[in-house]
């Protein structure tokens, strides 16, 4: 599990947002942000990340904490990215429920800087 999970946080870290969405989210994965649902499958989520993604031309993200318990993940991070002469930046913590090495819950929640 560890190992999955390093590889998901070294590519979150690199931008590449959409091929760990094919990588490692579950077909039928459901994804909440916030507490209200984003996404109910990978396709899904990969189409609603993708005009986000496409619009960033610089990521700049850190790792916070990172806390796995059995099959859940519970990970944090700080976020910069820039584009088109405007900068993002926010933090946020992922919990994940994997199974068979792909998410197949992902509930995602904004958070202050430090976690």
């Amino acid at each position: 599990m560890q190992t999955i999970i390093d590889d998901y946080i070294t590519m979150n870290i690199e931008g590449r947002v959409l091929e760990l969405c094919q990588k490692y989210y579950a077909e039928n994965v459901v994804m909440l942000n916030n507490g209200k649902i984003f996404a109910q499958s990978m396709q899904e989520a990969y189409d609603k990340q993708k005009k986000y993604v496409d619009a960033v031309a610089k990521f700049e993200v850190t790792l916070l904490s990172c806390d796995i318990q059995e099959n859940v993940s519970e990970l944090a991070f700080h976020y910069k990215m820039s584009g088109t002469g405007a900068v993002n930046e926010f933090s946020g913590k992922h919990i994940q429920t994997w199974q068979d090495n792909k998410i197949i819950r992902e509930e995602y929640f904004s958070v202050d800087p430090v976690v």
